[in-house]
């Protein structure tokens, strides 16, 4: 089945989204900022012997981050961008600013800003894989991959959404994603990426982290706080536990089984109705507590 007939990709009335200016700045305005802030740093932060010593530090490679297990470079690459080709972050940049405010119509900042990071560390990795089997000396740097995730998470929720490609030419979201997938598919394909300086292989990671969680419904805000909610009831789980069957409640059985399944299994094992009795027991317990 081709990309063009999934259901979210059909042909139908389309109303474009509604897109709210920020009050403040945006997540979105400070990952901008971050980008260039480090761009800025990349091309003064020299060493006596004129080497980029802050580049250096922070780009990809497979030497630094398998061997020498400096893994914090699956993320700070993503903030770098090439020196000698000023489009290269000015492109990223404004595909960022377009695409985000698309992205932000179906979910909340925080959310955003997690899958941006994670899109990126995602897309680093399967560069890593790729390069360390290919090309171990390569290095890589940019944020295509973290901002091809956040344009393919838009193709995916407003695929008819025409955009100016150049500034002139009107073509629909979902095309222009095709058009970007196809020039990365091509130069690996026909063996043209040996000439090229762009990490296809990155480009590709991100539309591929897109698809995963779009479809896996996985939603980072949400993970992280059904963990601190956990972890709020373990501290209290002493307060919790069932100490005479004949004076425990039913709800409080109830939380004591699944307070004793995340301590065999973890939280992951939890069901949905699980994790509501776990919430409700949480908000009981800090009314009880006068709201603390």
């Amino acid at each position: 089945m081709g990309l063009e007939n999934r259901d979210y990709l059909r042909d139908s009335d389309y109303d474009p989204p509604v897109l709210q200016p920020p009050r403040s700045m945006s997540v979105v305005g400070w990952l901008i900022s971050a980008n260039v802030v480090v761009f800025l740093l990349q091309l003064f932060a020299r060493s006596a012997d004129g080497g980029f010593w802050l580049e250096d530090a922070l780009v990809l490679t497979v030497d630094d981050a398998v061997f020498r297990l400096q893994f914090w470079r699956l993320l700070t690459y993503a903030f770098c961008h090439s020196r000698d080709s000023l489009f290269h972050i000015v492109f990223n940049m404004m595909t960022l600013h377009v695409a985000s405010q698309l992205v932000l119509t179906v979910m909340r900042e925080k959310e955003l800003l997690w899958v941006y990071l994670s899109g990126a560390v995602f897309s680093g990795c399967v560069s890593l894989i790729f390069y360390s089997l290919v090309s171990p000396n390569a290095s890589m740097l940019g944020a295509s991959g973290a901002v091809l995730t956040c344009l393919t998470l838009a193709a995916i929720h407003h695929p008819r959404q025409q955009l100016l490609l150049m500034g002139v030419f009107p073509v629909q979201l979902r095309w222009l994603l095709i058009g970007f997938i196809a020039l990365d598919v091509i130069p690996l394909l026909s063996g043209g990426w040996r000439d090229s300086r762009t990490a296809h292989t990155a480009h590709l990671g991100g539309v591929l982290f897109a698809f995963l969680y779009q479809f896996s419904r996985f939603n980072f805000t949400d993970y992280i706080a059904s963990l601190q909610r956990a972890g709020r009831l373990r501290k209290a789980g002493g307060r919790l536990r069932v100490y005479s069957p004949d004076q425990a409640s039913g709800q409080e059985v109830e939380v004591d089984r699944i307070l004793s399944k995340i301590s065999e299994s973890g939280e992951s094992s939890l069901t949905a109705a699980e994790r509501r009795t776990l919430a409700e027991a949480s908000r009981q317990l800090r009314r009880r507590n006068g709201g603390s």
